[in-house]
């Protein structure tokens, strides 16, 4: 008899015991990665975001959510759970106000079975557009466990960077600095362009200290400076020609995309690196732990001239009494 009670009462704890893991995979989301099999070659303007470890022009299956964006407004985007592509539309929770993606975004499905919730934590603005270096989507469905995965991504037109890699071949290196210690070293030509094409810039009432790189033998980049205030200064940087010697023309730098900053002369705390050709610029609050940082790339433009190219924006926003080099402030805009 003991045997038989033995044999009974280890049947009814197993019966109490939890079921095996297996029996929790009816509870668990069955994501799938996709690629060409459900985007259908798409190769336009998108929101897609794939397997942070993955890359979806070399592996077969990496994105996790893609949205075609044909004519400048995303379409519902796509996900793929078990054999089913499912439809989800984003939820507008409000804008981000900063020319980049807003960090918490949410989708839906039609039927409200299915809530993607998105955290952006780390992006850039490029050449082909918005670029997310770390991100986490979270799944949420009815019975459902919730399921997260990190991802990167993009929102914009991949196409556009093969045109950002032309544009760097055009990149110009310089001659070495020579320096002047008064404006009357500089030829007259570049003053009377100052002072049409940046008049808010004012030589006059700074020390005249100037200097000069060959572009080439018949062109020479000149830094003036522009306006002297209480602890920094501005420089305005332009271009004469040998071979036009009554002629010169100011160069203007460009703002960030997507952050309404129109073209400007006047260059904060310029610092010119010859051997690249790369000017970098620096602007800090009153307390000096806050600010924005640029650099731009002087490259051949149209016409037998130059052009400056802004290839890095960095900007630290929040004031918190920590000073930081500028050029480690946080990564607002990438054009390399």
């Amino acid at each position: 008899m003991r045997p038989r009670i033995l044999i009974s009462l280890m049947a009814f704890i197993l019966a109490l015991a939890p079921l095996p893991a297996r029996a929790n995979e009816a509870n668990e989301i069955n994501l799938r990665l996709f690629g060409e099999n459900v985007i259908e070659g798409w190769d336009g303007c998108r929101f897609g975001l794939w397997q942070h470890n993955r890359d979806p022009d070399e592996d077969r299956y990496a994105y996790v959510l893609f949205a075609p964006i044909p004519d400048g407004e995303a379409l519902p985007a796509w996900v793929k759970i078990g054999d089913e592509i499912i439809e989800v539309s984003p939820v507008d929770i409000g804008s981000a106000d900063t020319g980049l993606i807003e960090p918490f975004r949410l989708y839906r499905d039609l039927d409200s079975k299915l809530t993607v919730m998105l955290e952006i934590f780390e992006q850039a603005r490029t050449d082909a557009g918005i670029a997310i270096s770390d991100a986490r989507l979270t799944f949420l469905r009815d019975d459902k466990f919730p399921f997260s995965i990190r991802v990167k991504g993009l929102n914009g037109c991949p196409g556009t960077a093969s045109a950002s890699g032309a544009q760097a071949d055009n990149r110009l290196s310089l001659g070495a600095s020579v320096g002047f210690d008064s404006l009357d070293s500089v030829p007259a030509p570049v003053l009377r362009a100052i002072a049409t094409e940046a008049p808010e810039c004012e030589p006059e009432n700074t020390a005249g200290f100037s200097s000069a790189y060959s572009i080439s033998d018949e062109m020479t980049l000149w830094e003036v400076p522009c306006n002297l205030y209480a602890s920094h200064g501005s420089s305005v940087f332009a271009v004469s020609w040998t071979y036009h010697p009554d002629h010169a023309t100011v160069l203007l730098f460009p703002g960030p995309p997507g952050l309404d900053i129109a073209d400007y002369a006047g260059l904060l705390n310029a610092g010119v690196d010859p051997a690249t050709g790369t000017v970098t610029s620096y602007s800090l609050e009153r307390g000096g732990d806050c600010g924005s940082f640029d650099k731009f790339q002087l490259v051949d433009a149209e016409g037998e001239t130059v052009e400056f190219r802004l290839v890095e924006f960095r900007e630290k926003t929040v004031c918190d009494g920590i000073e930081t080099d500028p050029a480690d402030f946080p990564l607002v805009y990438d054009g390399r």
